[in-house]
């Protein structure tokens, strides 16, 4: 055998070598590669119906819930109360009732009708924008539904939800409050893109609840047989998805989410070439570039065999490749909008992207060198970066969590910082990088979340679920410190007739008004709020003795027998106040609410505009 051969048989099973070694690293490589990709794309679509079912479930709970604050009204109750001990007529029922519920009903957004029952079924009352609308006869359902009603006028047949609450005075039932609501809040969950299908079925499988996107309306239509029954899949245990096909072929990824404490499940289904299609594509370019780079470095060996000129002129064309790359890190680590800064592990800044450079007023060369942590505001003790964080480092490979940066003016807003090590040779940690993202607008949200949740909309103060928790806070601290406090009652005198005079835009101006001087005459360590209507509570701080809190309540009523002027008009109205001392009074939050309501009512039998204690 000549050189020539032996030369053409070593540069042939060089080539196919490494042509071999890319095909075996591609299959390694690819085959968990692919099934990774496929698992994240599944836990994504299972992420998104979960987050419509936690959507859903929320909507149907706050129904729920506005259902039991209506029915939760204490006067009201107690007229039906009276009316089911026979003490009173229907007339006078209807005549006490309307009207307060229908402020109440004003006061909920997408509210078609409120309707209230008394013990035996019998409709007494009905109020709401559909109210007339409706059939006569509505039987008392026995939990939330969803079901079509057929309007007396023109309107053509819509679904409605209906929640149900019973009223109760002292333990016995006195009645049901029905309220029934459009189904617009459930717009935004149900809209999706166009491979995406959803729809409610009840428990009984005899109806289903769907969105059509073009009129952006709800319908209810037979169910028919779902793609859990199609594949074998148990409804009672549903699985996090399953795969089934729909008439046509179509091959989906399905979904089926129980509503807990609702006889309703979400059905969802996705097409599987939408889901996994950026998968497959994404895999398939991976294995196609691993082939491509295989067959380059056996191209690579041959070259490499040939004169060395040809070797230094693919050296220099590496080169060029490799500088590419690194201009394109460049541009991206100086043109990205989100704040990029490496540091050393002791957060002494080596570098740092022009958007942070904006952020702390500073040029990027100035900025090296200097300390990260002196851009933090450290008054967030809660959002710091934690002193052991190269531990978490070490353990986990990153770190995420929030932090407030701080502007030249000393102005601080939110990020989320994720903090990435970066490893020599070794593998030890030697520098850091960490990437702001500026959560302003979602910080904003939550903060905006938790005050509608704790605060009343029409007057600022603490609404009935705070003031719940006030009045179980100061039980504790007065319990712990054998000491007492006064929960005083407040309800305000001749104030329907302003609503009924002037209209309601003047009668919610009024409560604003009486809301600010409660706020001003009461002392730094009370907590007033309203209950809902003209109903106010005021909590005490510490007392020392019974009388301690007349003062208090003395000058509530003396500021709100002071004329108020609204909208032209010169008003004057008074205000009842029950007293309950804790402990003389009551021990527990229903007690001490029940004693002040208590003697509240004496007030208003007595003549009005005074003081009463329990």
């Amino acid at each position: 055998m000549d050189i020539q051969e032996q030369e053409r048989r070593i540069i042939t099973r060089a080539i196919v070598a490494v042509v071999l070694t890319g095909i075996v690293i591609a299959v390694v490589i690819a085959t968990p590669l692919i099934n990774q990709m496929h698992t994240r794309a599944a836990l994504d679509a299972v992420s998104v119906a979960d987050a419509k079912t936690k959507n859903i479930q929320a909507i149907f709970d706050l129904h729920q819930d506005l259902a039991k604050q209506t029915a939760s009204r204490s006067e009201l109750a107690r007229v039906l109360g009276e009316y089911a001990r026979g003490q009173l007529n229907v007339d006078a029922v209807q005549d006490f009732s309307i009207p307060r519920l229908e402020d109440s009903a004003r006061l909920i957004d997408n509210l078609a009708a409120l309707i209230r029952y008394d013990a035996d079924g019998n409709e007494i009352a009905r109020v709401g924008p559909m109210a007339s609308a409706l059939p006569d006869t509505i039987p008392v359902p026995r939990q939330l539904d969803i079901q079509i009603y057929d309007f007396a006028d023109s309107r053509s047949a819509t679904p409605l939800m209906h929640t149900i609450s019973t009223i109760q005075v002292d333990g016995e039932m006195v009645g049901t409050d029905l309220l029934l609501f459009s189904l617009s809040s459930m717009t935004s969950v149900f809209e999706a893109q166009s491979h995406t299908q959803m729809c409610l079925i009840n428990a009984d499988r005899t109806r289903r609840i769907e969105f059509e996107p073009l009129t952006k309306t709800f319908d209810i239509r037979p169910a028919d047989t779902c793609l859990a029954d199609k594949a074998g899949v148990s409804t009672d245990q549903p699985e996090a998805f399953f795969r089934s096909a729909l008439d046509d072929g179509t091959r989906v990824l399905a979904f089926m989410r129980p509503l807990q404490g609702y006889e309703w499940q979400l059905h969802m289904y996705s097409e599987i070439t939408r889901v996994f299609g950026n998968v497959t594509r994404d895999i398939a370019v991976s294995i196609l570039a691993i082939l491509l780079l295989s067959a380059l470095a056996g191209l690579l060996v041959w070259r490499a065999l040939r004169p060395v000129v040809q070797a230094m002129v693919e050296q220099a064309s590496q080169i060029a490749r490799s500088t590419e790359e690194l201009q394109l890190a460049y541009q991206v680590f100086e043109h990205t909008h989100e704040s990029i800064v490496i540091c050393d592990l002791s957060f002494n800044i080596i570098r740092a992207n022009p958007a942070f450079a904006d952020i702390a007023g500073m040029t990027s060369k100035a900025l090296k060198r200097k300390n990260l942590r002196d851009f933090l505001d450290t008054a967030q003790q809660r959002h710091q970066i934690p002193e052991d964080v190269h531990k978490q480092l070490i353990a986990e490979n990153a770190w995420q969590g929030e932090v407030w940066l701080k502007m030249p003016d000393q102005s601080t807003f939110p990020n989320l910082l994720t903090l990435s090590p970066v490893r020599n040779n070794e593998g030890q940690l030697s520098q850091l990088v960490l990437t702001f993202s500026d959560i302003t607008e979602r910080v904003k949200a939550e903060k905006q979340m938790l005050r509608l949740a704790h605060y009343d909309k029409l007057t600022g103060l603490p609404n009935r679920a705070a003031l719940e928790t006030h009045l179980e806070q100061a039980i504790e601290q007065a319990r712990q410190a054998n000491s007492q406090f006064a929960l005083m009652f407040l309800d305000l005198d001749k104030f329907k007739p302003v609503n009924d005079t002037y209209g309601h835009q003047v009668g919610d101006e009024l409560l604003r008004m009486v809301a600010k001087r409660l706020k001003h005459c009461i002392r730094s360590s009370d907590v007033v709020g309203r209950r809902g209507g003209d109903e106010f509570v005021v909590i005490t701080g510490p007392i020392y003795g019974d009388d301690n809190a007349r003062p208090v309540a003395e000058k509530i009523v003396a500021v709100l027998n002071d004329v108020f002027h609204t909208h032209n008009h010169n008003i004057q109205i008074g205000v009842s106040v029950g007293v309950a001392v804790f402990p003389n009074n009551g021990v527990t939050a229903d007690d001490l609410l029940k004693a002040a309501d208590g003697a509240m009512y004496r007030v208003k039998a007595g003549g009005r505009n005074a003081v009463a204690y329990a």
